[in-house]
């Protein structure tokens, strides 16, 4: 009879193990379609809280100031909002800081419970960023004359509401299946080289300066920080090799994809550092400065979405962005939040772990949009909460392990 019993408690954990897996793919695997508002992501999330709460989430002790900072960065929304409490659009905007923190939050503990999961996340972020891609090359392309909702810009964005975010979203699947390749650890190659080919074909048709840096900036870490941390000669010649091979095709796809005019006159636009928007006493750069000596007298910021009723822009700044929308309290509470992430970040890639290659995948990326966020405002973001929640995750769990 015990026998009986125990075997049906088996039965019934591996269901449970097995339906939180699916969730937690299916969430994931979602954040390519994000035009529906609201989108499968929010109602997913819920989904994978339902599955996860019971037993499965597991926050670690460094994760306090962690979420602290959101907390503090979210009461700083919440009290900037009351004096535009009638504005709907900034009530959505408190709304889905909310939820971001409460993702972050979510990843944070699910990666502490079960680092393992890690390899769920990896795999359904790199099939979001394929059917992403894919969306965006056929509207480009205007294939069955879907450029008009897929690329209304002329520039590839599929399903996302922006191109810019849309190549964004890309980096970190290109850095998940690059660092297979390094590394030599990548299975279905084949699947995994033309999934790469997808991906970077939709970052360049997207045409944003920033993601093109931001890809950069991440792959140049990922190979730098992977050859200088792992412990095999072998595998340092490996990664010299397929850097050099990775760039030397990525060079002739891009001069093939330049011999077409339509191509070459958008890209010698977008390659210009600073366009005509960005410059001038009311462009980008110069609504920026403007904005500074008025933050310093509003301790309660301008309130969500108020820059842009002021200055006629949204700031493409996330660091002036989080002083107006969220006052001092959100926006030094937000401040601290990234400098503790890649504090901790950079202390997890340097440990000896079983979790230090999942680190480096997400410290790469996550280190590029920040440093993005420079000139976007990136703040609503849902794949830099994910790596960030992630990445503390991966911290409380090598933590633990060394401990």
């Amino acid at each position: 009879m015990s026998a009986i019993s125990s075997e049906r408690m088996d039965g019934t954990a591996l269901s449970w193990w097995q339906a939180q897996r699916a969730t937690l793919w299916l969430f994931v695997a979602s954040g390519w379609l994000v035009a529906i508002e609201p989108s499968p992501y929010e109602f997913l999330f819920l989904a994978a809280a339902m599955v996860f709460l019971p037993v499965g989430l597991r926050f670690h002790p460094t994760a306090l100031p962690f979420a602290a900072a959101l907390v503090l960065y979210n009461v700083g929304g919440i009290a900037s909002l009351v004096p535009v409490a009638e504005d709907s659009d900034a009530l959505l905007f408190v709304a889905i800081s909310l939820f971001m923190g409460a993702t972050a939050l979510f990843f944070s503990g699910l990666i502490a419970g079960d680092p393992t999961r890690f390899a769920v996340i990896r795999n359904a972020y790199i099939w979001a960023a394929v059917m992403a891609s894919i969306c965006g090359l056929i509207g480009y392309f205007d294939v069955g004359g879907l450029r008009g909702s897929w690329a209304p810009m002329y520039r590839a964005q599929g399903l996302f509401k922006d191109p810019n975010v849309f190549s964004a979203f890309l980096v970190a699947a290109l850095c998940f299946l690059t660092q297979g390749f390094l590394l030599g650890e990548q299975r279905h190659r084949l699947w995994s080289a033309m999934a790469l080919c997808i991906i970077g074909a939709g970052l360049f048709f997207a045409f944003s300066r920033g993601a093109w840096i931001n890809a950069a900036v991440a792959l140049t870490l990922l190979a730098a920080i992977n050859f200088l941390l792992h412990p095999s000669g072998k595998t340092r010649t490996r990664i010299v090799l397929l850097v050099c091979g990775i760039c030397i095709a990525a060079t002739t796809l891009i001069l093939f994809a330049l011999s077409f005019e339509s191509t070459r006159t958008l890209f010698a636009e977008r390659a210009n550092l600073i366009n005509y928007y960005d410059g001038g006493e009311t462009g980008r750069f110069g609504n920026q400065l403007n904005s500074l000596p008025l933050l310093l007298q509003l301790p309660n910021g301008m309130g969500p979405l108020q820059f842009r009723t002021v200055f006629g822009n949204d700031p493409h700044n996330v660091f002036i962005n989080v002083f107006a929308s969220n006052g001092w309290l959100g926006g030094l509470s937000f401040l601290l939040l990234i400098a503790m992430t890649i504090w901790i970040g950079w202390k997890t890639i340097l440990r000896r772990s079983l979790f230090q290659q999942q680190a480096i995948a997400v410290f790469c990326p996550m280190v590029a949009i920040i440093l993005q966020s420079i000139q976007i405002d990136t703040e609503h973001w849902r794949h830099l909460f994910l790596l960030i929640g992630v990445m503390w995750g991966l911290h409380g769990a090598t933590t633990e392990a060394r401990q």
